[in-house]
Order: C-alpha cells, then sequence, then structure tokens
C-alpha cells in the first residue's frame, strides 16, 4: 500500500535488544550474569502495545492474589513476537490469534480472551459517528499503525480495501508503528482521524473527539488470545497466571476493556 512512513520507525534488532535489556535488567543478577534462565517467582509477558492498559490490570491483580510478578513488555506483534522466539525469556505471549499462529511459536497452553474490534477515532474538536467521514476531503491526514506488522494496522488495510476506498484514499494515509502512536498523533491535532482497537479508544475516550466501532464482516475477525511458550522459563508461574485469566476479576477487566 503506498503510504507514508513517518520517522518513529525504529529497526527490529534495536527494538528487540531494547525489549531484553528491559527484560535482563529485571532478572536476579546471577540469571544475568550466567546468561541463563532462572525459575523465580516472576514471569515475563510481551504484549501487542494495543493492549497495555488491560495487561497492566491484569497483571496488578494477579501479582495481588498470588505474590508472583508479571514484567511487562509491550510493542507491535511482530517486535514481540521475535522477542519471544530469540530472548529465551519470555513465558507469556499476549496478542491477536492469527498472528501467534502464523508466527509458529510452540505454545503449551491458550487462552482466548475475546474479539478485538477496530474503530476510527477522531481528533480532538472532530467527530466519528460513521466510517463515512473518511470520504470527506477535509480529511487529509488519516493515521493507521504498521499494516504489515500491527494486527489493526492489517485489519483498517483490509476495511479500506473492502470498502472501497484504497487506493484513491493512500495519499491521505500515515502509516506508523503501532495504536499508540496512532493516539499520540491525534492528541497532538498532526492527524484528523486514525484507526485503533476499541480497547484503546476506551482508555483515551475522553482525549479523543469521538470514535465509531467498524463493522467486523468488512476485515478478517481479530481473536485476542495469550498462550504459554513451550521454552518458558518460570513454565509453572506461567500457568497460574493462565489460569488466572479464567476468574471472574480477570474477566471483568477484559470486559471493561472492549473485548
Amino acid at each position: 500500500m503506498p503510504v507514508r512512513r513517518c520517522s518513529v520507525f525504529h529497526s527490529l534488532p534495536a527494538a528487540w535488544m531494547l525489549c531484553l535489556c528491559l527484560i535482563v535488567s529485571a532478572m536476579p543478577s546471577g540469571a544475568a550474569a550466567s546468561g541463563q534462565p532462572e525459575k523465580t517467582d516472576a514471569i515475563v509477558l510481551a504484549s501487542g502495545a494495543g493492549y497495555k492498559k488491560m495487561v497492566n490490570a491484569l497483571a496488578e491483580i494477579f501479582t495481588l492474589q498470588t505474590g508472583i510478578k508479571v514484567d511487562l513488555v509491550y510493542g507491535n506483534m511482530a517486535r514481540v513476537t521475535a522477542l519471544a522466539r530469540q530472548s529465551g525469556q519470555v513465558d507469556v505471549v499476549l496478542g491477536d490469534s492469527t498472528y501467534l499462529h502464523g508466527a509458529e511459536l510452540d505454545f503449551t497452553r491458550r487462552h482466548t480472551l475475546g474479539h478485538g474490534r477496530l474503530v476510527l477515532a477522531a481528533a480532538p474538536g472532530k467527530t466519528a459517528d460513521s466510517a463515512a467521514v473518511l470520504d470527506n476531503p477535509g480529511a487529509t491526514r488519516i493515521a493507521l499503525p504498521d499494516s504489515a506488522k500491527a494486527i489493526y494496522g492489517i485489519a483498517a488495510r483490509e476495511f479500506l480495501l473492502s470498502t472501497g476506498r484504497l487506493p484513491d484514499i493512500a495519499p491521505r494515509l500515515i502509516e506508523v508503528a503501532t495504536v499508540p502512536q496512532v493516539f499520540s498523533y491525534l492528541a497532538a491535532g498532526e492527524v484528523d482521524y486514525g484507526f485503533m482497537n476499541l480497547t484503546h479508544a476506551l482508555n483515551v475516550a475522553d482525549k479523543l473527539g469521538g470514535y465509531v466501532v467498524l463493522d467486523e464482516t468488512a476485515h478478517t475477525p481479530v481473536l485476542i488470545m495469550a498462550g504459554v511458550l513451550r521454552a518458558a522459563p518460570s513454565a509453572e508461574q506461567a500457568a497460574a497466571f493462565m489460569g488466572f485469566l479464567e476468574s471472574p476479576q480477570a474477566r471483568a477487566v477484559i470486559t471493561a476493556n472492549g473485548l
């Protein structure tokens, strides 16, 4: 898709190194020194950036209930899955099920949290009551997450294709790395509209001009899942987290966040 890319992109190796440094800095000194994972009362969870607030809330409740710490890493799904494959430090991965299966990660246990919903959000001072606002020539700047790596960027591209707006709308599209960066552009008034997931839109609704949930039949359905990696260094603690995701307390958080 011929879209403009902004300067926020970083190379995958740089992002991988940053995430790995964050993980290693949280590990006990013996594990960091030896380069080998140690079984601890902590897990590392890597998640798509668009679910940060929900995952933060889930991790906090889980730690309060069990005493097991959750070290969190966020990014687009390409970076998350690369980290999961290459670092040897990740226990649980959370994100779009299609993307996770396509990444050929080896899971011992999976849990589907719910359906992710694509929304079109408006910058402050603008409104979004239907997708028809995209057809207004005044909507000159429209942001979407990375349409090759970020699941809601892929869904946005599919939506634009299936509704007949591509390729004509392409010159007005600005592609950024992640859903949170779409929001940053909206909040700063640098774009008029932006595609994001309902979970993130709910979290920042007071800073938007509004949003509309888009027709799910116009793009591939998005199922959000969590999975325990077979190579998880803290498999027992990770299994406890998966059990927690099925609890009423976790379900309440997940539902409140639009899944």
